[in-house]
């Protein structure tokens, strides 16, 4: 019997996936020997690197690659063009920083791509078929578990702890000792919740771009991969945590998505809406009249005080309300007045390094040996991280805080170009499904330009290649694609 068909092979591959996917919310486990400094450790890198080499082996015994299709296609020449920025960087000569060199910061950012690449290939491998996707979601959901886990953790340590035990310091701390045990941070400061995430910010990104895409989607939809109970129950989780997290860039990122994902895709719902608002004013009879009039003011002076409810528990914590609360008068001076200066000064130190090098860039990785010398000059003030990076005793590494900035310092034009067009073949084949007649497909393109939109919008705040966040949607979005071209079908 070949190995493929083998039934304790299909077991072994399930159960890899499984936990894979498990174990996605614990992003910076304490464990893993990626070097030091090195905050982004996907504790579900362990299985997904073992069910890599089964599915390697697959392929072998097939005779066929993993992966095969345009978007993996662009994958591989962004690899290209970022392998010619980095041999560039290399002739281009750096001088060291601190205790980095340019073969150690390489060799650091090949290995964050090898990594998030991996998040892309193994799902993309593991969902062929709506079959396929149940199992995923199902385990996908059973993660989320240990994110509300760490979660009661935490809100137990602000609200319980600390208030019973607050002249016992060793008992009011109790969990952000356990915490760094495992991860790589403790507790967040302004009783912020991260759950077993490293930070608030990373919780509320996973959330926006792997987990509430799919409840967002099964609604709009009308797919029912779980009972409508279950998936009320597991929105209002990922929403709740969301909330939680005070993650400004993660909540906007949220309501942004599912703003434009429901204008491109719920056009359907909206005009039913419309309809259902305004029938009133075409209903004969004084009382039904008054009746449907009745309903729809308690439904908008409902949804005045939810909206009202919202501002009032985001502006409960000081760094949201900053938002509305800052009082400048340049742009920035808002940035710096919302704690977001430090961003701003890294973004623009990285732009330009990018107009001194457009074309070839710096090389992957590099970006951070040349932000010094283009920190803007009033960022050197009154901004405590970016004094830090100038102070002499400073050994940390700058980064640009901004993927899109990263790609253009690093890779250049081409390279910046290519992953946009990775983003933007990924949004057509949402669209495209999205406007199926069939409701699983419409759920699978529904979810997948709602994640892809996430990830494209999360890319301002962030510059890792290696977080699992930005690669698992558009892989699973990838895997049914590519088994529709070349099967005809996504049924199991």
């Amino acid at each position: 019997m070949k190995l493929s068909v083998h039934p304790a092979y299909y077991k072994l591959k399930r159960f890899l996936w499984g936990m894979s996917l498990f174990l996605l919310p614990v992003t910076s486990f304490r464990y893993l020997p990626l070097g030091s400094g090195t905050q982004v450790r996907p504790l579900s890198l362990v299985p997904l690197g073992g069910l890599l080499v089964v599915l390697l082996l697959e392929s072998v015994e097939k005779r066929r690659f993993l992966l095969k299709n345009s978007v993996a296609s662009l994958l591989l020449a962004f690899v290209l063009v970022a392998l010619m920025a980095t041999m560039v960087g290399g002739w281009i000569g750096v001088p060291n920083l601190y205790e980095y060199t340019y073969a150690s910061r390489v060799v650091r950012a090949w290995v964050s791509l090898g990594m998030g690449i991996l998040f892309f290939l193994v799902p993309a491998a593991m969902n062929r078929n709506e079959e396929d996707l149940r199992f995923t979601l199902k385990w996908l959901y059973w993660g989320l578990v240990l994110h509300v886990f760490g979660a009661v953790m935490q809100l137990t340590n602000y609200y319980v702890l600390e208030t019973v035990f607050e002249d016992q310091p060793s008992l009011a701390d109790l969990v952000d000792p356990v915490q760094k045990k495992i991860m790589m941070a403790g507790l967040p400061v302004n009783r912020r919740i991260s759950g077993m995430a490293l930070e608030p910010s990373w919780l509320a990104s996973q959330i926006a771009s792997t987990y509430f895409p799919w409840c967002f989607a099964a609604w709009l939809a009308g797919y029912s991969w779980i009972r409508r109970r279950q998936l009320l129950g597991v929105s209002a989780i990922c929403l709740l945590l969301a909330a939680l997290t005070f993650s400004r860039t993660g909540l906007l990122v949220i309501a942004g998505a599912g703003l434009l994902t429901f204008l491109l895709t719920g056009q359907e719902h909206l005009r039913r809406a419309w309809q259902w608002f305004w029938s009133p004013f075409r209903t004969h009879g004084m009382h039904k009249r008054r009746q449907e009039l009745a309903q729809r003011i308690a439904l908008l002076i409902l949804m005045a005080a939810a909206a009202g409810g919202i501002f009032l528990f985001l502006g409960s914590n000081h760094y949201f309300a900053q938002l509305w609360e800052a009082r400048s008068t340049s742009l920035t001076d808002y940035f710096v007045d919302i704690y977001a200066g430090p961003r701003l000064a890294l973004a623009q130190a990285g732009w330009q390094v990018f107009e001194k090098y457009p074309w070839s860039g710096v090389g992957l990785g590099a970006a951070g040996f040349y932000l010094h010398q283009f920190l803007p000059d009033w960022s050197h003030f009154n901004i405590l991280e970016t004094a830090e990076l100038l102070s002499p005793d400073n050994t940390v590494f700058p980064n640009t805080k901004n993927l899109y900035i990263r790609l253009l310092a690093e890779t250049g034009i081409f390279g910046f170009w290519i992953f946009i067009a990775f983003y933007f073949v990924l949004i057509g084949k949402s669209l495209a499904w999205a406007k199926s007649s069939d409701s699983f497909k419409r759920f699978v393109g529904i979810g997948g330009l709602f994640g892809v939109l996430a990830v494209a919008a999360l890319g301002l705040s962030f510059d890792s290649l290696a977080n699992p966040m930005i690669w698992v949607t558009p892989g699973i979005l990838l895997g049914l694609s590519d088994a529709l071209l070349t099967e005809g079908h996504l049924s199991g």
